[in-house]
């Protein structure tokens, strides 16, 4: 159990990482971009290191729940991607496009009645591992689509992984933080620079643009002390789950708060006071 869990966390790191990438792709309904044919890989160094990981370690946890033992080698190594999908073809027969279907155990259990059925791509998988290997081994350069990356994407349909939701939240907050130390030293950069008087006349002369109004803005806040310059000039736009800690940007150093750091903020003053 313990390296089924290993597996479906290597799976979903270096998917999600890869998936990042994917917001720099143009969606379906752009009829000027090939959509299958968009070139991810150039944006992400080490994205063909990530892919042939989460990968091999994706088809090795769906293997050994499925049919266990045969996932790895007679010395406990586990079989490279390829020979994790030669395991799967033995067992199950491909439609028209070369897709196996692995059916929801679970469909029944649920209330409701959406099947979710893990389908193997393994045309665009192969080929997924073909392009990995020339750049890794040196024979070439990279070449993952955005059709390969859907393909391991889909992976986490099946039970031995779906972690994928789990590792976004956990990226998504990571960046957030990291995007708000940024933004604080940012600010205190600018504090630097504009001076002590500078900044009072910033203070002396902020109006809040969303200040409320019962009419015009009934949402609206008051200022907020802001964390960085100490001015009663921090613009808040919303508020946290609890309603206490605001989002949204000064008006003198022009520090930002995400939502979700709100969220977290807000988060530990809550449990503060219970």
């Amino acid at each position: 159990m313990r390296m089924q869990g290993q597996r479906a966390d290597q799976f979903a790191r270096c998917a999600v990482a890869l998936s990042h990438d994917l917001q720099e792709v143009p969606e379906d309904g752009d009829p000027f971009v090939d959509r299958e044919a968009a070139d991810i890989s150039t944006e992400l160094v080490g994205a063909e290191g990530l892919f042939d990981t989460g990968l091999t370690n994706g088809l090795a946890a769906i293997v050994a729940s499925e049919w266990p033992g045969e996932e790895a080698y007679a010395n406990g190594f586990a079989l490279p991607a390829s020979g994790l999908l030669g395991v799967m073809e033995s067992h199950l027969t491909p439609n028209a496009e070369g897709i196996l279907v692995i059916p929801d155990s679970q469909a029944g259990r649920r209330h409701n009645s959406v099947a979710r059925d893990t389908r193997i791509d393994v045309p665009a998988l192969r080929d997924g591992v073909a392009v990995t290997q020339r750049v890794r081994h040196a024979r070439g350069t990279g070449d993952l689509k955005r059709r390969h990356i859907d393909a391991l994407l889909a992976l986490d349909h099946h039970p031995s992984l779906r972690k994928l939701s789990e590792t976004r939240e956990d990226r998504a907050w990571e960046d957030a933080m990291a995007e708000d130390v940024r933004s604080q030293a940012q600010a205190a950069d600018l504090l630097n620079l504009i001076g002590d008087d500078e900044a009072a006349r910033r203070a002396a002369a902020v109006d809040n643009p969303n200040d409320y109004h019962p009419r015009h803005n009934p949402d609206g806040q008051d200022l907020a002390l802001c964390p960085v310059c100490e001015y009663q000039a921090f613009c808040v736009q919303g508020l946290d789950l609890w309603g206490r800690v605001g989002f949204g940007q000064c008006l003198v150093c022009t520090y930002t708060r995400s939502p979700m750091v709100a969220d977290q903020e807000g988060y530990g003053e809550h449990i503060a006071d219970l």
